[in-house]
């Protein structure tokens, strides 16, 4: 009859073994976020940036008409009938706002556009170069009435 080996499994190298499992599962899952978060941050930008040329073009053309595109009575800070068009021309999904503008080179200063998570905030520094910043904005928890009477 032939003899079985039996090995003892190590309580220690069992515990290392499933706990460096867990790290690198958890490592992947982060390093995974990071470029879908990334791959979505560069596809809001490109469409900021789709915004911002909408803009610049309707700019001129309103321009070549003798009129304004910007009314300061409305959220986005643009007339409606060219918030339209800068959304048809560009195909964007999320909100703008204008925050300023120059009128000599008809094109917006400093902008917001907003699509889902993202924020892309465009300006220009004192050098008059183009600045992008791209913001992930994540909700941590929402409160309803009952809970705000816990947090006073």
């Amino acid at each position: 009859m032939k003899k079985q080996d039996v090995r003892m499994v190590n309580g220690w190298r069992l515990t290392a073994v499933i706990l460096a499992m867990l790290i690198a599962v958890g490592a992947a899952t982060l390093v995974g976020m990071y470029f879908v978060w990334r791959s979505e941050a560069h596809l809001a930008l490109r469409q900021a940036r789709n915004v911002w040329t909408a803009l610049h073009l309707t700019s001129i053309e309103y321009y070549g008409l003798g009129q304004d595109i910007y009314d300061d009575r409305t959220a986005s800070g643009l007339k409606e009938e060219v918030e339209e068009q800068v959304r048809d021309v560009s195909e964007c999904e999320g909100s703008i706002v204008v925050l300023g503008s120059d009128k000599d080179h008809l094109e917006p200063t400093r902008m917001l556009y907003r699509e889902g998570n993202y924020l892309v905030y465009f300006y220009l520094d004192e050098n008059e170069d183009r600045q992008w910043q791209v913001y992930r904005a994540q909700s941590m928890f929402a409160l309803d009435g009952s809970e705000m009477k816990n947090f006073g």
